[in-house]
């Protein structure tokens, strides 16, 4: 199948013929040194993947190019350096949170002349495998996608849906909610691509399959991302037989570890046959009895026609201008993006810079200021929720939400309601109902030559989401039916769940999720980013954008940087271990609850461009990805 693309890829003499000419030697010198350049580069990535793409030299080795920084970058006194890779990139990039993705993302652009939608599918589709309990094509996603030439965006909404058969009381009184094929929603992920490749792609369809295709036949590496999620989620194997088969390493008896290579041979016939038949095969085709049953199987009530019915909806984004005249582009509800742009909207009302991070002190009340902005803005994310599955008075009321959240006004009124010296009590904020924690999710970016960009983040939920592998197809289902909201239920603080988000058929639960690309006032790509990590997602996210747009961080040194969360409930700040004690200290006397936790419990990846040409990537050393580009 072909694509229809819409995303584009990138003498006389006279008198004075002497100094003409040797004008035009110099340029030629120039313009060959460039050629020669790419060329290199083309050649490198042919070493790491096979002539015909098919990975099976992809060992995890790190793919990036790494040059002496030329620019000095202001730093906090936060300063932490991981041993993540930065890469330093000219024409494209890839950042995805399994570094093999990143080459496979890569060669799409520097070797097959691919677009920036189709380095993201194909990099997403080998994410699913190398990150198996993070994402797949039994969950779904949130993709942003900006093109240069017009200086627009838009996004596809491919988060899963509730069955037909669903109800806003089936979870109520037990826990069903977590495991089994009662918590799988209408996987969403093969829709979202298809979708995203007939706007913007240019190379065939199948080919995009073909790397991750070879990866699950051949063999791949355990990273290890994945060698840890098996190690932490044991005590579900006795009770799910196909899934502890999945991840038993059939040489040794053991689970696999990390380097060692695992192969999915009924996963990969999967993926065949959607790369030959297209997604009809998935959702009214010669895939979607077998899905049916392996999800009726575990007990879930999925049907046909809930896969037939299943709908990628493409939207407009969410649009933001900063002081500096930047655009923020992120996607609507049921995403968190209105989230993430209304902490940049106080914050910008602050009008912070490198000079905000010169003291401690000032530090200290540089953070004050961004962890009340989180506060504010999850006080209205309880109000979200997917209004394509609502009526015509939720959706009013949506729209009227989103223009304050959105609003240069409205961030100005939050900012006076700051205090910098005392926090306050939780119903200062604003609070109407109370959201869930989920963990899990992956994410990558993609900037093309030609300035398009792509942000996307997918997810199964929980790690192995409902714990049920399709013995028919290989697939590992979500269990995203969690993520909504139960009613008659209050958290310890005496706040309802949010009626927003209840369940109704067909409808998408809220997600933390807020795939973001911004520009400058030209329309050239500044930053993609993005992240995982349940409701920590979005302040993570606004973090890595703060201190590289304002604070003047470069990317490794935002990605590195120790985090902070506030999501209002609980009343508690948490803080990732190593954060610096003088400026913990300073927050403590203004007010602030903290709570260490061993880890940030969030993962960025992120590519930053300071000027046309100027590229830098990084993904975050929490996880086990590295970047790719050239």
């Amino acid at each position: 199948m072909e694509a229809t693309p819409l995303l584009n890829s990138g003498g006389n003499y006279g008198s004075v013929g002497r100094y003409l000419l040797f004008a035009t030697i110099f340029i030629c010198i120039a313009i060959a040194g460039v050629g020669v350049g790419l060329g290199v580069y083309i050649h490198s990535v042919s070493e790491k993947l096979s002539p015909d793409c098919s990975g099976s030299s992809l060992t995890g080795q790190t793919a990036t190019t790494t040059v002496p920084q030329t620019s000095t970058v202001p730093t906090s006194s936060n300063v932490f350096v991981s041993s993540s890779k930065e890469g330093f990139y000219r024409y494209g990039a890839v950042a995805s949170d399994a570094g093999i993705c990143s080459t496979v993302g890569t060669d799409i652009m520097a070797r097959q002349s691919g677009s920036a939608v189709d380095a993201a599918i194909a990099a997403l589709l080998c994410q699913c495998v190398q990150n198996l309990h993070s994402c797949g094509i039994g969950g779904g996603h949130f993709m942003t996608v900006y093109n240069r030439e017009n200086n627009t965006a838009y996004t596809i909404i491919a988060r899963e849906m509730a069955p037909s058969a669903a109800n806003e009381n089936m979870y109520v009184g037990n826990q069903s909610s977590t495991e089994g094929g009662m918590t799988v929603g209408i996987p969403g992920e093969i829709k979202g691509m298809y979708t995203a490749w007939k706007l913007g792609g240019k190379l065939p369809w199948k080919t995009l399959f073909q790397p991750t295709i070879r990866l699950l036949r051949d063999g791949m590496p355990v990273n290890s991302a994945l060698a840890l999620a098996i190690q932490r989620n044991g005590r579900f194997y006795p009770r799910q037989e196909n899934l502890r088969q999945l991840l038993t390493n059939p040489t040794t008896g053991f689970f696999f570890k990390e380097g060692e290579i695992m192969k999915l041979p009924t996963l990969a016939a999967t993926f065949t046959t959607i790369a030959d038949e297209g997604p009809d095969a998935f959702y009214n085709g010669s895939l979607s009895q077998n899905i049916v049953k392996d999800i009726q199987d575990a007990g879930g009530i999925i049907t046909e026609k809930d896969l037939l019915d299943f709908t990628a909806v493409v939207k407009e984004p969410l649009v933001i201008r900063l002081t500096d005249n930047s655009s923020v582009y992120s996607p609507p509800p049921p995403s968190s993006g209105a989230v993430y742009e209304m902490i940049l909207n106080i914050v910008d009302e602050f009008g912070m810079s490198n000079d905000s991070i010169s003291t401690p002190q000032k530090e200290i009340l540089a953070w004050h200021r961004i962890i009340e902005a989180f506060k504010f803005s999850y006080a209205k994310r309880s109000s979200l929720g997917d209004g394509d599955g609502e009526d015509d008075a939720f959706r009013t009321e949506l729209n009227v939400l989103l223009k304050n959240m959105t609003s240069k006004s409205f961030a100005a009124y939050v900012r006076s309601q700051i205090d910098d010296d005392r926090t306050h009590n939780t119903m200062y904020y604003g609070p109407t109902f109370y959201d869930v924690t989920k963990t899990s999710t992956a994410h990558l970016s993609v900037l093309a030559p030609n300035g398009d960009a792509v942000s996307v983040t997918s997810t199964i939920n929980l790690h192995f989401g409902s714990k049920v592998v399709g013995s028919r197809t290989g697939i590992i289902f979500n269990n995203e039916m969690d993520d909504f909201s139960t009613p008659n239920t209050t958290n310890s603080f005496g706040v309802p769940a949010s009626e927003a988000n209840f369940i109704k058929p067909l409808k998408r639960p809220l997600s933390s999720m807020c795939p973001s690309i911004i520009t400058d006032s030209n329309g050239v790509v500044r930053l993609v980013v993005g992240a995982s990590g349940g409701t920590k997602i979005t302040t993570s996210t606004a973090m890595v954008t703060i201190e590289t747009l304002m604070f003047g961080l470069d990317i490794k040194q935002a990605i590195d940087h120790r985090r902070i969360h506030h999501q209002l409930l609980p009343k508690e700040l948490a803080v990732e271990k190593g954060f610096p004690e003088d400026i913990l200290d300073g927050l403590r006397s203004i007010g602030h609850n903290i709570t260490l936790t061993d880890t940030a419990g969030s993962v960025v990846q992120g590519i930053l461009q300071r000027h046309e040409g100027d590229i830098t990537a990084n993904c975050d050393f929490r996880k086990s990805g590295y970047p790719d580009g050239y």
